[in-house]
């Protein structure tokens, strides 16, 4: 009737490892969805503060005029022009005339992408930018005019102080 020795008391689960089955709790996958859950509640508070307290614009003047020049090819609707400077360098000829294509046949998904460039541009709604803006700078920002909160990303890489979205 002593004290039992560690290995009698609880085997493998005084070492940590946890029991799976009803009533033993959280399994070590259930323990990482928590932890994962968690975290992603505290980056969409830390967006939320980010965008209420004024948004966050890129701090590299290159990029900036990247982004302003984007724009204004939208707003002028110079989608081939837009396409242009937008595509990363690695398409070739071909592929930048097809997603041009595209973009004309579908004025939705035209209008949607100017959108949140030009959202990405003025800064006051991108939640937080990642990277260290001299070579790699993605915003990340909640979808323009959408009655859910979806939040997306887009990168931005520059190759020979030229800036183009990432493939």
């Amino acid at each position: 009737m002593g004290k039992k020795k560690s290995s009698d008391r609880g085997g493998s689960e005084a070492l940590g490892a946890s029991r799976r089955g009803a009533g033993q709790g959280l399994s070590d996958t259930g323990l990482a969805a928590v932890g994962d859950s968690g975290l992603q509640q505290a980056e969409e508070a830390a967006e939320a503060a980010a965008t209420s307290s004024g948004g966050a614009r890129t701090s590299n003047p290159q990029l900036q005029a990247r982004l302003n020049q984007l724009v204004e090819y939208a707003q002028g609707g110079d989608l081939r022009g837009f396409v242009r400077v937008f595509v990363p360098h690695d398409l070739t000829q071909e592929d930048v005339d097809f997603f041009a294509g595209e973009l004309e046949a579908d004025p939705t998904r035209w209008e949607l992408l100017a959108a949140e460039v030009t959202l990405i541009a003025d800064g006051s709604r991108v939640n937080s930018i990642v990277g260290d803006q001299r070579t790699r700078a993605e915003f990340r920002y909640f979808m323009p005019n959408q009655s859910m909160n979806i939040n997306r990303e887009v990168v931005f890489v520059c190759e020979n102080g030229d800036w183009r979205a990432e493939g």
